[in-house]
């Protein structure tokens, strides 16, 4: 995205905030337009299929923006278990920022449309698979052979979308901060065998 966004960039991520926090069928097109301050002929412009469309685009932007951030950790991080710890520590600062309203961007339209829209199931699932890439890449520059680093990323990443979750249902950040302990764990334990 380029820094200063056009009608379709606002329109990308205003729909990509509002996903996160009200899924895809809690979240009109006129919350869209609204969100973006763009009129409706821009939507139709640069989005013909409509809603659907726009949350693709939404996906795949916020799930790339996350990769991103993933990737910064790996690259500011001395070790695993730092790089880890910061991909938490990341999601915990942005759901104690938008008042625990705002979690996983990927998650809230994945489980609503998973079987229900083929673009959109597969938008998620392609957002989740670049998170776990990174991570595998990550840890791999921490000396962790490629097959064990693919395992400790799928089982960090479970560890912090349901770490997540729960600190958003609970309104607190304990489930994030207690997820510290057993990561560091999981990487003592893929780093041994």
């Amino acid at each position: 995205m380029s820094d200063k966004p056009d009608s379709k960039e606002k329109t990308i991520i205003a729909a990509a905030k509002l996903l996160r926090r009200q899924g895809y069928n809690g979240t009109a097109l006129s919350d869209i337009l609204a969100a973006a301050g763009s009129p409706r002929g821009s939507l139709y412009f640069h989005f013909p299929n409509g809603k659907e469309e726009i949350a693709v685009a939404a996906l795949t932007y916020a799930g790339d923006s996350v990769r991103q951030a993933i990737a910064g950790a790996a690259k500011t991080s001395k070790s695993a278990d730092e790089f880890l710890i910061r991909i938490v520590r990341g999601m915990a600062a942005d759901l104690e920022r938008s008042d625990f309203k705002e979690g996983c961007p990927i998650a809230p339209t994945a489980l609503e449309m998973s079987g229900a829209s083929e673009a959109l199931t597969a938008a998620a699932g392609a957002a989740f698979q670049s998170w776990e890439q990174e991570i595998a890449t990550g840890l791999q520059s921490f000396h962790f052979n490629a097959e064990r680093a693919r395992l400790l990323a799928t089982a960090a990443l479970s560890q912090f979308e349901g770490a997540l979750l729960l600190a958003r249902t609970y309104r607190r950040l304990e489930p994030l901060q207690r997820a510290e302990e057993p990561i560091r764990a999981l990487v003592q334990a893929f780093a041994r065998t």
